[in-house]
């Protein structure tokens, strides 16, 4: 059994930015004018996120092209807010498998927009045991990877 990594960011917005970030995260199309990391996009539908989709998200890495695909596993709406989770299903450079000591790798980005509302993005994976080893650097990665959704998604226009 492996050990399980977590990270919570938050991030108060005003309203109206908040249904601007929902809208683009919805719009994978849109995709790489907001994400810093997304260079290139594969969707299930180029205009729309709905449960079940997949994504598969392109970005070069030290020469090497780096292909991270997910899973949208559930959206839940309300009046105020929006709560999408996505599942990762792998991660390949050059079309070889990566990161394959990483499991469950699951992403939860929620929008409040009210007053006070904000975006939250909670990340969280386990490790094998042996990879656990590396507790340091996955941390820092569950960390990195949460911030950068969420200063992406603080910035759109």
């Amino acid at each position: 059994m492996g050990r399980k990594f977590t990270y919570t960011s938050r991030r108060e917005l005003p309203p109206e930015q908040v249904t601007k970030s929902i809208a683009a995260f919805r719009n994978p199309s849109k995709w790489p004018e907001w994400n810093s990391t997304a260079k290139s996009m594969l969707a299930t539908k180029p205009e729309s996120i709905d449960e079940g989709d997949h994504l598969a998200i392109f970005q070069m890495i030290k020469g090497s092209l780096i292909e991270t695909k997910w899973q949208i596993k559930t959206i839940r709406e309300g009046d105020f807010f929006c709560e999408i989770v996505l599942l990762g299903e792998g991660q390949s450079r050059n079309e070889r498998a990566i990161a394959k000591g990483l499991k469950n790798l699951k992403i939860s980005i929620t929008f409040l927009h009210e007053k006070e509302g904000g975006i939250e993005v909670h990340a969280s994976c386990e490790a094998s045991f042996v990879l656990s080893v590396f507790s340091r650097q996955i941390n820092k990665f569950m960390q990195n990877q949460s911030k950068q959704l969420i200063d992406d998604l603080s910035r759109v226009q």
